[in-house]
């Protein structure tokens, strides 16, 4: 072997790496950069699916809002009308008394006293119902309150 071929195939050797290198190479860059598109591609499509969730979420969390008020509407026009019920049955209360002290007067001091128990009977009578309506209110706040949660919490774990 002469010195020419050996020097003319270390020349061929040496191009045929240096080839193979610069070839790699561009393999490399290419593969990385389908590698980084498709990485981009899939954290935009994780990106749109938590703003697809969490708009959901905050939709449920609006209509939770929604139908709690509703229930609070409700409850704020029971406890008018109870109200309102309350204070007809305390003016008939009130007319049932001045209708008793007036017999009484007229029957004598017998009737006085019997008249004047049962006008007191009728008024705790009259409290205890202005009392039960207050506590109706409140009854139906926690209701509504512990349903407007049972909401809430429905709407984060994802149950119906």
């Amino acid at each position: 072997m002469s010195i020419k071929s050996a020097l003319t195939g270390a020349a061929v050797l040496a191009a045929l790496f240096i080839g193979l290198q610069l070839y790699g190479a561009a393999q490399y860059r290419k593969g990385y950069g389908q590698a980084q598109a498709e990485n981009a591609v899939a954290v935009a499509y994780a990106q749109s699916r938590v703003r697809q969730v969490e708009q959901q979420k905050q939709k449920e969390v609006e209509d939770v809002r929604a139908e709690y008020q509703k229930q609070l509407d409700a409850a704020a026009g029971a406890a008018v009308s109870a109200r309102a019920d309350s204070d007809g049955l305390r003016g008939k209360l009130t007319a049932a008394n001045e209708r008793a002290a007036a017999q009484a007067a007229r029957a004598g001091r017998a009737l006085d006293e019997n008249a004047r128990i049962a006008a007191e009977l009728r008024n705790v009578v009259g409290m205890c119902a202005t009392r039960y309506t207050e506590l109706a209110g409140v009854a139906d706040g926690y209701r509504g309150d512990l349903m407007a949660l049972q909401g809430y919490a429905r709407s984060v774990i994802g149950t119906p």
